[in-house]
């Protein structure tokens, strides 16, 4: 007896379903470090999608700046924070 249903989970669908929830993850979720979270969900769909398309070096290469790019994304987070941390102490003094 045959599934169809079985038919659809390939890596092609799955990565593009993870890829989906990331960038939907992306937009609804608002703290800068659960939209982190999300944005490496994405990448992991997105780089399924581009293994599944057989383009293995651009895989390997998304992989290789994919975590430098979480680190630098992350550290522009922390700056933020702290500009906006040191913004408002200043106006409490202010006032």
């Amino acid at each position: 007896m045959m599934y169809p249903i079985l038919d659809l989970i390939n890596l092609t669908t799955v990565s593009a379903a993870v890829a989906l929830i990331g960038a939907a993850g992306l937009i609804m979720l608002p703290k800068p470090i659960d939209k982190v979270i999300m944005l490496a969900v994405l990448e992991g769909g997105f780089i399924g999608m581009v293994v599944a398309a057989k383009y293995l070096d651009v895989a390997m290469v998304a992989a290789v700046f994919d975590p430098i790019s979480t680190v630098i994304l992350l550290m522009a987070i922390i700056k933020i924070n702290d500009i906006r941390r040191k913004k408002s102490q200043e106006e409490g003094a202010v006032a």
